[in-house]
């Protein structure tokens, strides 16, 4: 999953609205960010992603933005709203891909990426769904303006892209 992360994030900006926005998209995404920096870097990733994508890193990951978020508003339940947000990439990512559960444990998934259609509907679902939350926060003037439909589309768009750069790699098969 993708963009449909950014959907997630988007959404759970609107049961806190106190917390800061980039903070929520960047949680949303941090295991896959830090698996794009282990693989511009050249470095092993692990089995199956197992040091970006499996509950240890990614309960760490989830720790450490809480301090983040607990740092810069001194929100608990922001904070723990965040923490959730960096949890929910696996559980999203198990739909999409397979992934690792922890060192020595069962690698799972349901493999969308191999359906790329429905993984573009999947995914553009989330997308929508964390738009439409995000957007109910907005002021009433700029809910319908069209930057708003414009970060709509722009997502879904993006979705479509990895979508088919996912299925034009080699089987998915990609070193990154």
């Amino acid at each position: 999953m993708y963009a449909g992360h950014v959907g997630f994030g988007l959404g759970a900006y609107s049961f806190r609205k106190t917390l800061p926005l980039w903070l929520l998209l960047i949680a949303a995404q941090i295991p896959d960010w830090l698996d794009a920096g282990f693989c511009v870097a050249d470095m092993d990733r692990g089995p199956f992603g197992i040091y970006t994508h499996g509950f240890i890193p990614i309960a760490a990951a989830a720790v450490l933005c809480a301090i983040l978020a607990y740092a810069l508003t001194r929100d608990v339940t922001g904070a723990l709203i965040v923490a959730l947000v960096v949890a929910s990439h696996w559980g999203l990512d198990y739909f999409t891909g397979i992934k690792p559960t922890w060192p020595g444990g069962p690698i799972v998934g349901m493999n969308l990426y191999a359906h790329p259609v429905v993984d573009v509907v999947l995914e553009s679902a989330t997308i929508v769904a964390g738009w439409l939350l995000y957007r109910r926060t907005l002021p009433e003037p700029v809910r319908d303006h069209g930057w708003t439909y414009a970060t709509l589309f722009s997502l879904c768009a993006l979705q479509v892209l990895a979508g088919a750069a996912f299925a034009l790699s080699i089987g998915g098969h990609a070193k990154c």
